[in-house]
């Protein structure tokens, strides 16, 4: 079957994953060691709740300004959130190749990084016919609804979609659904695979 529809993931694939400015910015930002910041978002689990989407903007507001001292306001917490991802040029101009067929950008991430994306990274928004974040769907990868979710949020059906991903898990996940998955490591190796794939 062809392929009409191509999801990617975000961090790691689309942008360069950069977990370790985000820790550093908030850190500095608060006042607080970098390992403060990792207990109190990250490790506790706080974190995996926003990419189900159960903490609102202002529930992670009120937390970095409870916990770690906090003192700006939601427009520099998205900024310092941002700062993680990194917009990989070459995956950029897959992305571009891949067209006309439909585009989705499928990440386990929260609303900061949601609601901030068209204004941080115009580049990437930009570029996606659906934006399906897991905050929005209700599930994370590897969970089979979230792919259900994310399909049906492109207007796509799973035989006819490729899932880019750096996760073996997830492309795994996304292969036992029916999906033709392709497990991510460079942008020249996915340009190899997009042109055997997309040419059949």
């Amino acid at each position: 079957m062809s392929v009409d529809a191509v999801l990617f993931d975000l961090g790691g694939v689309v942008c360069r994953f950069r977990p370790e400015r985000r820790l550093a910015g908030l850190a500095d930002a608060c006042r607080v060691p970098a390992e403060r910041v990792e207990e109190v978002l990250f490790s506790s689990g706080f974190d995996h709740l926003c990419d189900l989407g159960e903490a609102s903007q202002d529930d992670i507001l009120l937390r970095v300004r409870d916990g770690l001292g906090f003192t700006g306001d939601l427009r520099l917490l998205q900024d310092l959130w941002c700062r993680a991802f990194e917009p990989d040029p070459e995956v950029l101009a897959l992305v571009d190749r891949v067209r006309p067929r439909r585009t989705g950008l499928f990440t386990d991430n929260g609303p900061l990084l949601l609601d901030a994306l068209p204004r941080a990274f115009p580049e990437v928004a930009g570029r996606f016919d659906a934006l399906a974040f897991t905050c929005v769907l209700g599930r994370t990868k590897p969970d089979p609804e979230a792919f259900s979710a994310a399909l049906a949020l492109l207007g796509a059906d799973a035989g006819s979609t490729l899932f880019v991903d750096d996760s073996a898990r997830n492309v795994e996940a996304a292969g036992e659904l029916g999906i033709r998955a392709v497990r991510f490591t460079d942008a020249a190796a996915l340009a190899g695979e997009l042109d055997a794939i997309l040419g059949e």
